[in-house]
């Protein structure tokens, strides 16, 4: 199952699940009905799962758009019920089982009562099982496996029941831990070639985004001139600054305010002072003499140096998954087959 919720980390929903499919992908995952119903829109007629909870009035458009429902509660049952029966089909649910993440699921010993409910009423289809891993570093794995232990304990207790899909596994998981897999895993990071750990670092991984930019003004200043808002930028020397029309509205995060460089022909440059809504600055004062319109590699490789989205991360004292899943809708994307 590719996951492609949250506008696909950023990447844009429907061609990347597009993609995904024609990578090989069984299943989408998304997070909201409105994901699902955009898929369906596009045209896209692979199994959706909706992964978050939805209101009882939603139940309608999901069963009418064909959509897989993940339910953690049985109080979920009525309205996708009711929304089957109106459209003479099967309403098809996922149940999610709460092994230790301390947030959607029913506990293990709940969850076969309910299984049986659903693998017995007419009106719905039992098309999988899964839980969520809360643990995803080295040291953590012996909580990992704790939980996927006390996962197949549940399942087998679901006896005389067909249940298609059983499901633990994200990224982390499917890279750290065979055992997780079950009939399917949920990929997220990986799917867009970015690392979901450390040690997921080893493998052969293409990075399927890049963000570019261009300069739009380069500027001369004199020492002890102070940069952008707050002056939190102070030059100790005559310098070049280069703008760039991009900021934390873009999804550049303000946190990464004199901490983060770019490539600039083929070189690492600082950014300075506070990155603002709109634009950032770029000390090219080490380079040669750029001008309006030299490219500007933000996360992506330029000659020998490259930037990784687990760099942002760092620099923005944040996880991978904020980096790209914040890129502002006004990014232009540009897709090369």
């Amino acid at each position: 199952m590719a996951i492609v919720k949250a506008n696909a980390y950023g990447h844009g929903l429907i061609p990347a699940a597009k993609a995904t499919i024609k990578g090989g992908a069984s299943a989408l995952g998304v997070a909201l009905l409105q994901e699902g119903v955009a898929l369906r829109s596009a045209g896209i007629t692979t199994p959706v799962v909706v992964l978050a909870p939805t209101l009882p009035e939603q139940a309608d458009s999901l069963v009418a758009h064909n959509l897989s429902q993940i339910i953690g509660h049985p109080t979920a049952i009525p309205a996708l019920e009711a929304a089957a029966k109106r459209h003479n089909t099967r309403a098809r649910i996922h149940l999610k089982v709460d092994t230790g993440m301390g947030r959607l699921g029913l506990l293990p010993d709940e969850a076969p009562v309910l299984g049986k409910k659903i693998a017995e009423n007419p009106h719905l289809f039992f098309e999988g099982i899964a839980t969520h891993v809360a643990w995803e570093c080295a040291e953590d794995m012996d909580k990992a496996t704790h939980q996927i232990k006390t996962f197949a304990a549940c399942l087998s207790k679901l006896t005389d029941i067909s249940v298609p899909w059983r499901h633990a596994a994200n990224s982390a998981m499917t890279v750290h831990m065979p055992e997780s897999h079950f009939d399917l895993v949920r990929v997220g990071l990986l799917t867009y070639g970015i690392p979901p750990t450390q040690g997921a670092g080893a493998l052969s991984l293409s990075p399927a985004l890049s963000i570019k930019a261009r300069i739009v003004q380069v500027r001369n200043f004199s020492t002890g001139q102070t940069l952008s808002y707050g002056g939190t930028y102070t030059l100790t020397r005559p310098s070049r600054i280069a703008l760039v029309s991009l900021g934390y509205a873009d999804g550049y995060n303000r946190r990464m305010s004199n901490k983060s460089h770019v490539l600039i022909c083929g070189k690492p440059c600082p950014v300075v002072g506070a990155i603002c809504m709109d634009v950032i600055m770029i000390d090219v004062t080490d380079i040669p003499p750029v001008s309006t319109g030299e490219e500007v590699v933000l996360l992506g490789q330029q000659g020998d140096y490259k930037i990784t989205v687990p760099d942002i991360a760092q620099w923005a004292n944040c996880i991978s998954h904020e980096v790209v899943s914040l890129l502002g809708a006004r990014l232009p994307r540009h897709y090369v087959s």
